[in-house]
């Protein structure tokens, strides 16, 4: 369903890892890397410079694989991770702050009203983007408590929220689709080492793996697709507006050198590794794909 168009690799100067990713309104890329005991979100341009760095040097991303997963509105970008979530005001790199705690966050999702839902190692909560408290989600099923919680996604058409967990001996590796208002469990799959978890515009959920390709399932969970490359933790994506040649620049140049240039571009995929150190690969759902020779 999807193929690697290019791959964008970081210099070390950066960041020793790259951890969650997102497109901001601006066009930018925007990335997590760990560096040393704190962090810093980078805004990259299309040809992979930075153009806006935020920093924040006190809260350490390195022990957990699955932090430093990204949220951006038209404000603030967010970042789970330690055990807080940090909050920069956007156009001001000095300006993170945490706004909410809790064991081990892990990510962040922005609500159609504005919210944010939080997910940390144990606990969903629903929090204002000021930081206050709104509403627990609990788990209604199972043993009515998470376990060791990596990734969640909402979907406002269905109302439902999908969350992904180690789980325990019974109900290991569980990708949840829960109803977002009651917590009720109503379906679950196994799906190894999961991590980040992306609603994309057709409507499907793509999830990112340490180990397993990143898949596509329907609301329904039903697998639908998958990436073509192992071990992408962390994944994204961009649909430009409007729909084509936007991306002419950066489609060429990631392919240069190979015998056709992909000049019209739909969709975009991305995903990170952590594993192969500050690297990018970019791809594109074979469904929604166009090329021009």
């Amino acid at each position: 369903m999807g193929s690697i168009i290019g791959t964008l690799t970081l210099p070390s100067s950066l960041g020793s890892e790259i951890r969650g990713i997102t497109f901001g309104s601006d066009n930018l890329l925007y990335a997590t890397v760990v560096r040393g005991s704190g962090f810093a979100v980078l805004g990259l341009d299309n040809s992979g410079a930075v153009q806006a760095t935020y920093s924040m040097s006190s809260v350490y991303l390195g022990g957990d694989g699955n932090s430093g997963k990204i949220a951006i509105d038209s404000q603030y970008i967010y970042v789970a991770g330690g055990q807080q979530l940090t909050r920069f005001q956007l156009g001001d790199p000095s300006s993170g702050t945490a706004i909410y705690s809790g064991n081990g966050v892990t990510d962040v999702k922005l609500l159609p009203t504005g919210n944010l839902l939080v997910a940390s190692s144990y606990q969903i909560d629903e929090i204002t983007n000021s930081g206050a408290f709104v509403r627990t989600i609990p788990l209604i099923g199972d043993d009515n408590a998470y376990t060791n919680i990596t990734g969640i996604e909402y979907n406002p058409a269905g109302n439902d929220l999908f969350v992904w967990e180690y789980g325990h001996s019974g109900f290991e590796a569980q990708l949840m689709r829960l109803d977002a208002s009651t917590g009720m469990l109503e379906k679950s799959v196994m799906f190894s080492n999961g991590n980040d978890l992306f609603l994309t515009d057709s409507g499907n959920l793509l999830i990112g793996s340490s180990f397993q390709k990143p898949t596509f399932y329907n609301g329904n969970l039903d697998q639908v697709g998958a990436l073509n490359k192992l071990g992408e933790p962390f994944v994204t994506e961009f649909v430009p507006e409007p729909p084509v040649w936007v991306l002419l620049s950066l489609s060429a140049l990631l392919t240069k050198g190979s015998k056709r240039v992909w000049k019209r571009v739909t969709h975009l995929l991305a995903s990170a590794s952590f594993s192969r150190n500050r690297q990018y690969d970019i791809g594109r759902s074979r469904e929604r794909q166009a090329k021009i020779p």
